[in-house]
């Protein structure tokens, strides 16, 4: 895996800044990984999908996650600070098989770890439940075929199969408020945040172009090859 920098960060950028959030984590790690298609990346299990932002995170923008959130009782504003390979050890512990089998009222039901084109099908559908139901059928096959989303309501030994089938897709972060002293689990949206990471990295490395292709009249390709250390060194000069 590469890093994301230089130009690959301002490709990567462009490429996608104005698509769906799921499709913005595949275009990012498309960067990194060449010879990789987009629809391969779309088909990954969720699960392996967030270690390899993980480990995008990790190889781009270092080995801790810094990042806040609001308490959900009092609303004050949370700093957390999470080591990369804390979270993608968190990860495996929780990993589960790509699929399950088993048999029920005497059928034979197969499920499978749902992907971001599972999650993109079902993006457009307004209704949680309905969105909920059509994921599910998507993922399950019974006897070989697959099975209406209307079949799945309120099954709750199917939705239970599929928890524990993502358990390893998901990241919790257990924070305490340091204002009420509410404790509560967030969701940790890797997708999310890593794009956050990037785009934010490349509007600096965009600022930086345009101060010294101002003051020097190099190109944004010149500039952008800069390793980051000779780059902020001319930026120090010129605010010397």
């Amino acid at each position: 895996m590469q890093a994301l920098s230089g130009e690959r960060l301002l490709a990567a950028w462009d490429r996608a800044h104005d698509t769906h959030v799921l499709l913005r984590a595949v275009d990012l790690l498309g960067e990194v990984l060449p010879g990789v298609e987009r629809e391969q990346l779309l088909q990954l299990p969720l699960g392996e999908l967030n270690r390899l932002l993980l480990q995008l995170r990790q190889s781009s923008f270092g080995p801790v996650l810094e990042g806040y959130a609001d308490c959900r009782r009092c609303g004050t504003a949370m700093e957390f600070s999470l080591p990369v390979a804390s979270a993608l050890a968190a990860l495996d512990a929780q990993a589960a098989p790509d699929h399950l089998e088993w048999q029920q009222e005497g059928q034979h039901l197969r499920m499978r770890q749902a992907t971001a084109a599972d999650l993109l099908a079902c993006a457009q559908t307004t209704d949680v439940d309905a969105a909920e139901e059509r994921l599910l059928a998507r993922c399950i096959e019974v006897d070989g075929a697959t099975i209406e989303p209307s079949e799945l309501a309120g099954n709750a030994m199917v939705r239970q199969r599929f928890d524990h089938l993502h358990a390893g897709a998901e990241l919790r972060c257990a924070l305490s408020c340091p204002q009420c002293k509410h404790e509560d689990n967030w969701e940790f949206d890797i997708a999310h945040f890593v794009w956050l990471e990037a785009r934010n990295a490349a509007q600096r490395l965009l600022a930086d172009i345009h101060a010294l292709a101002c003051h020097y009249g190099w190109s944004e390709h010149a500039i952008a090859s800069m390793s980051p250390h000779r780059r902020n060194a001319y930026l120090e000069l010129l605010s010397a």
